[in-house]
């Protein structure tokens, strides 16, 4: 499952906006205040209508709502109505047309959340749930929102039970404070069922696994069950406890271990092997929040490769991360609209900054004169007059067009 296409109408900052995704990685970058965040809740609240129809169970799975706090300004008066519209691909097992698309309205003060056209919505919804009951063997999509706030504003141990439904997989998957100690207990759990049994828990193994791929110093981890404590062994021997990890560290593990037991919650028949082959949509809010430079250059592509058919949709300021997007669009966001950015793969992040600040100061022109260029198009009727347009803006021997010069040879 994976969005195609977004559009708002009146949500916070935006008057209109809409873009086409990246089936596997899409990342929005911009100033602060400029409506990456925006984009993030909005499609939190789009999606969270594919938990409609499923069982709530003591309301630990909740479909997020537009707000009067969420309608745009304008003059200081709300602009009504707000929508928030999208196009996806679906897999065939869940929805037998293969595409489905809805959207979700508020149309007054104080007023609901309405689907302004939800068949598509209910019925998956009820297809994931109906699957679910008969035990089918068919992957559900896995949906998680991690907000800025991630494993800072963590829920109490509200004793989620260890075992039950499939549906445990979305417990408490969009809400903004995340419930780390569910999976930690899971850890707990299957620590001890080893020691019982004399036997290797998949998903441990499975959980292991992701985390070597993900977290470059962690060699193992493991709850001892002494301390009562989930203990992170570091590549050089050193044993940390998990409450004592770095900010970073912490955020990052943490994440991926979520993930990874969320996959197998909502597709235990998949084993070791549920993190890659379920699908589903993941939103994280500041990818790079308290990492090394150094990881901020493969945190992306290692999710990409620990979670294949993921859609990841996340917001940086770093040019790091910017510069390690090889499969995957980058969307910059200025004046309250949303433009593809060249691909900016293995580019030194002064040169992706030039390129930020100079788009800021001239528009669309040269982001789409570079993408026609990288098209094959760049002798175009279109690509001459943005190119005539930018001398004059620029001059003539500006960089940049230097740059799109050198371009235009290669392409």
């Amino acid at each position: 499952m994976r969005i195609k296409e977004l559009e708002l109408k009146n949500f916070r900052c935006f008057e209109h906006m809409s873009l086409m995704l990246h089936s596997n990685m899409n990342v929005m970058v911009g100033v602060n205040g400029t409506g990456k965040t925006t984009i993030l809740e909005a499609i939190r609240i789009f999606i969270g209508a594919v938990f409609c129809e499923l069982d709530k169970i003591e309301n630990k799975i909740s479909s997020p709502s537009i707000t009067d706090d969420d309608v745009r300004l304008h003059n200081l008066e709300r602009q009504y109505s707000v929508e928030i519209q999208g196009i996806l691909d679906i897999d065939k097992e869940l929805l037998h047309e293969g595409i489905a698309s809805w959207d979700r309205v508020l149309e007054r003060y104080g007023g609901k959340t309405k689907f302004g056209n939800g068949k598509n919505a209910k019925e998956l919804s009820k297809n994931i749930q109906t699957l679910i009951r008969d035990g089918e063997e068919t992957a559900v999509p896995i949906i998680a929102y991690y907000s800025t706030d991630r494993y800072k504003k963590e829920k109490k141990n509200t004793g989620l039970e260890a075992d039950g439904s499939r549906l445990r997989g979305y417990y408490n998957a969009l809400d903004s404070m995340t419930n780390i100690w569910f999976f930690l207990n899971i850890i707990k759990t299957e620590t001890l069922w080893e020691l019982q049994s004399g036997k290797q828990s998949i998903i441990l193994s499975m959980v292991r696994k992701v985390i070597a791929g993900c977290v470059p110093d962690c060699a193992e981890i493991v709850h001892d069950v002494k301390y009562d404590k989930l203990i992170i062994t570091q590549r050089d021997g050193e044993k940390i406890p998990f409450s004592s990890l770095s900010d970073g560290v912490r955020s990052v593990l943490s994440m991926v271990m979520e993930l990874s037991l969320r996959c197998y919650l909502l597709n235990p028949y998949l084993g070791e092997n549920a993190p890659l082959f379920t699908p589903g949509i993941v939103l994280i809010d500041e990818i790079d929040l308290h990492l090394h430079p150094e990881w901020q250059l493969h945190i992306l592509n290692d999710l990409s490769a620990m979670f294949p058919r993921i859609q990841f949709i996340v917001s940086t300021h770093a040019p790091l991360i910017l510069s390690s997007v090889k499969d995957g669009c980058v969307f910059s966001i200025a004046d309250k609209s949303v433009y593809r950015f060249p691909n900016q793969y293995k580019r030194h992040p002064e040169q992706i900054l030039t390129d930020m600040n100079t788009k800021l100061t001239f528009g669309h022109d040269l982001a789409d004169y570079r993408l026609l260029i990288e098209a094959g198009k760049g002798k175009s009727e279109e690509a001459v007059r943005l190119r005539e347009k930018l001398e004059v803006e620029l001059g003539k021997n500006h960089d940049e067009l230097l740059k799109a010069d050198v371009m235009l040879q290669l392409f």
